[in-house]
């Protein structure tokens, strides 16, 4: 560890060149941001880095100015929660969460739900703006969309989340505050809420494509490392033109998984099995409420759950209580009919 500490570092050109690329003279607002710069420890650990430059063009610019404005009403709320003092707002951080209004419709004051509705508008555009720019950065060159798909899914996870979900079940109180307790609490008594997400089967499947996922990803990550004296981490040529590196690469698979995977089809895989989860999630979370009101009564009607005690059926096919927001006072009970 010392020798490579030690060791002196070789020049390295930045990846990525620091001019515009002659593909941006069509935007007609770009920025682009920083200078390429690599961090020196990873430099002399051998692992390739860069830092900038970042180029924003219309899309990127609109989504930057979105998200900044959503990130000062979260501010102002939090001062707001905080009485101003903002010794108050850094020591109660983890704990201070803007709550969703209860019910649908527009927020009756900034207090009631409206800094919650008004941070989420201006994220919402400015993540789509984002999708924009990538859709954009594809097609100027002329690449193929895979990576606005793989975007675009966690868009619609989040949005089933934020948006869909408390849509189907009447009250926007059903989706997350926004705040790390809030975020922790919300995932904490959804689970309980619906009778245990466990039992949803598109939270299991969701579970079987995560899990796939690290899998394949630490596996084929060993194996292009256990074969790169070969050539085989050259994945873009090797997708075209095989070499020794991945022929072994193929055959160690082979041996170990018991089927081939290619240099392309082993990314067809991760790419499949990543979306795979943020879909099926989303799908799940929308299936909540809907599908059923309590997950544990639906295995065990559909003989995916052993029963492990009594049912009560009762409210099983009636809309659940919402959650309280956060800070909500003691007995607090939401308004009749949300």
């Amino acid at each position: 560890m010392a020798t490579i500490l030690t060791r002196p570092i070789e020049p390295i050109e930045p990846i990525e060149e620091a001019e515009p690329h002659h593909l941006d003279d069509a935007e007609p607002l770009g920025i682009r941001l920083g200078t390429a710069t690599r961090w020196n420890l990873l430099r002399r650990l051998r692992i390739d880095n860069q830092i900038g430059t970042i180029w924003l063009g219309t899309w990127g610019v609109i989504s930057a100015l979105l998200f900044a404005a959503g990130a000062l009403v979260i501010f102002l709320a939090t001062m707001d929660q905080a009485g101003g003092s903002l010794y108050t707002a850094v020591k109660y951080f983890a704990n201070l969460n803007i709550a969703p209004p209860d019910g649908l419709g527009m927020a009756h004051s900034l207090r009631g739900g409206g800094y919650w509705q008004m941070t989420l508008l201006l994220w919402a555009g400015s993540t789509v703006a984002w999708a924009g720019r990538c859709w954009e950065r594809l097609m100027r060159h002329k690449w193929r969309p895979w990576l606005f798909f793989a975007y675009v899914s966690a868009i619609f996870l989040t949005a089933c989340i934020w948006v869909f979900h408390p849509l189907l079940v009447g009250s926007w109180s059903d989706a997350p505050s926004l705040g790390l307790n809030g975020d922790l609490q919300w995932a904490q008594n959804f689970s309980v809420l619906w009778g245990n997400l466990y039992y949803n089967p598109f939270h299991q499947l969701a579970i079987f494509f995560l899990f796939g996922s690290t899998m394949l990803w630490g596996m084929h990550g060993a194996t292009i490392l256990a074969t790169s004296s070969e050539g085989s981490h050259h994945e873009d040529a090797e997708i075209k033109n095989l070499s020794s590196g991945s022929q072994k690469a193929m055959l160690f698979w082979r041996w170990t998984m018991g089927f081939n995977a290619f240099p392309k089809s082993i990314h067809d895989w991760l790419w499949w099995f990543a979306v795979g989860t943020v879909l099926s999630s989303g799908i799940g979370i929308l299936a909540t409420g809907t599908m059923t009101n309590n997950w544990y009564a639906w295995g065990v009607d559909h003989g995916t759950v052993l029963q492990y005690g009594p049912i009560s059926r009762e409210g099983i096919n009636q809309h659940p209580q919402p959650m309280p927001p956060m800070g909500a006072p003691a007995g607090y009970v939401p308004a009749p009919g949300k």
